[in-house]
């Protein structure tokens, strides 16, 4: 088949703004092929990074409107088919959204142009993950502002996000939408995502890290991994007038997304020296993410990830036994799970499903002790504390190379610039400031 006739042939499986409709069963490498070649040749009509930039910054704009119907009808079909709560997904989807200002966007836009000579790639493939709605949104976001054309192989799980999208930015400016193509096939279709990596100058991948090591010996994939995050309260933070504020953020953190992409929070440290005000945050913490069950709706729990929380909740309980200063909270049908313990230990993953750790630690010592078994796996840490407390913090969660620390609550909304992954991406797409 030449790549004419695939190119045609894809074009006839396509919808008429010329994102790739669902059905994937007839792609062809060739078909991958000819959306690089299209975007890549879609230079000579290239709005320009600002153009680009506001365009975008009317998509989003567009998409932050919880009455948008294309949101409004994308995030419906969503919940049905992951399972998870509308009210989840719109809250998660609200903090995804909230860095792509029209500042934010002209701000690249200006590093883009005032970068002169750097060396781009001019097209970059993108392998979605399934586990977050729009993850890699930054990421796309920046490539195209700074010219690249893209091409984005959604999940197989979730087809639907980036797609609608993309017909959002055609209805704004069909020469900004020649920039993008739109696919999802399965990863059982290891010929497509060859064809991807082949055709495209770097591809940046999202997945765990299974996925990422199977690509590893292709040097112009650049992948992001399995990653999690973490939060650090400090006494300044859990005095009577805050501690409330302070648990329900965190909870919140916890709840979105269903706690289960890189920046959501698996583990509350709390220093204090007696450990009586982790438990009390632990508490309150536990009592937030009950109110957030009647308005955001848990998920329908995968039966893997619900052993892995019967596992988790179990262990704490016969630990308890043994007198060990362990605490379980939960709710009804796992809905939710709060583990508190008193004694600092190693960094704890969560199965996700909002189920999160809550430790004591004494000082600023055992609380990076307990990070070593994850470091350079940490991508946000949230701080809570008065001014001087979270600045010194602050510091020293920067020292130990953490790319994203926030306030709590703000864990799904780095800014546009947000060194993922430790900057590669946004260093070969912008020069640095």
């Amino acid at each position: 088949m030449s790549v004419s006739t695939a190119s045609s042939e894809a074009q006839a499986r396509m919808r008429d703004d010329g994102v790739a409709g669902l059905d994937s069963s007839r792609l062809v490498e060739s078909d991958i092929a000819s959306a690089a070649a299209r975007v890549r040749g879609a230079e000579n009509i290239n709005p320009g990074a600002d153009r680009m930039a506001k365009a975008l910054a009317r998509a989003f704009e567009l998409w932050r409107d919880r009455d948008y119907a294309r949101r409004r009808e994308a995030i419906a079909a969503i919940a049905r088919s992951a399972g998870y709560s509308v009210a989840m997904l719109e809250n998660s989807i609200d903090a995804l959204l909230k860095p792509f200002t029209s500042d934010a966007l002209k701000s690249i836009a200006a590093r883009v142009s005032s970068s002169g000579g750097i060396d781009r790639p001019r097209t970059v493939g993108f392998i979605a993950a399934g586990n977050v709605t729009g993850a890699g949104m930054h990421e796309i976001a920046i490539a195209l502002v700074a010219g690249a054309g893209v091409v984005v192989k959604t999940a197989s799980a979730e087809p639907i996000f980036f797609a609608e999208f993309a017909r959002t930015l055609a209805e704004i400016d069909r020469d900004a939408r020649a920039r993008i193509e739109v696919f999802h096939w399965s990863r059982a279709r290891a010929d497509l995502t060859a064809a991807l990596i082949a055709n495209c100058e770097r591809v940046v991948a999202y997945g765990d890290d299974l996925t990422i090591e199977s690509l590893h010996n292709r040097p112009n994939v650049i992948g992001f991994g399995s990653r999690v995050s973490a939060a650090v309260v400090t006494p300044g933070a859990i005095n009577p007038p805050r501690i409330d504020r302070v648990a329900e953020l965190l909870a919140r953190d916890v709840a979105l997304f269903e706690q289960l992409g890189c920046l959501s929070l698996h583990h509350v440290f709390v220093v204090s020296h007696t450990g009586d005000a982790a438990r009390d945050l632990a508490i309150r913490m536990s009592a937030e993410l009950e109110r957030m069950g009647k308005s955001m709706p848990p998920a329908k729990i995968p039966l893997r990830d619900a052993a892995e929380i019967r596992r988790l909740r179990e262990r704490a309980r016969w630990r308890r036994i043994a007198g060990e200063p362990v605490e379980l909270f939960e709710g009804d049908r796992l809905e939710w799970t709060v583990v508190f313990e008193l004694r600092p230990g190693s960094f704890e993953v969560s199965p996700g499903f909002r189920t999160v750790h809550v430790t004591g630690v004494r000082d600023l010592g055992e609380f990076r002790d307990c990070l070593a078994g994850v470091l350079g796996r940490i991508e946000a840490m949230a701080v809570a504390g008065d001014e001087s407390e979270a600045a010194d913090i602050g510091a020293t969660v920067e020292a130990i190379g953490i790319p994203y620390v926030c306030a709590p609550g703000e864990m799904q909304s780095p800014p546009l610039d947000w060194r993922h992954g430790g900057g590669g991406f946004i260093d070969m797409m912008v020069r640095a400031r």
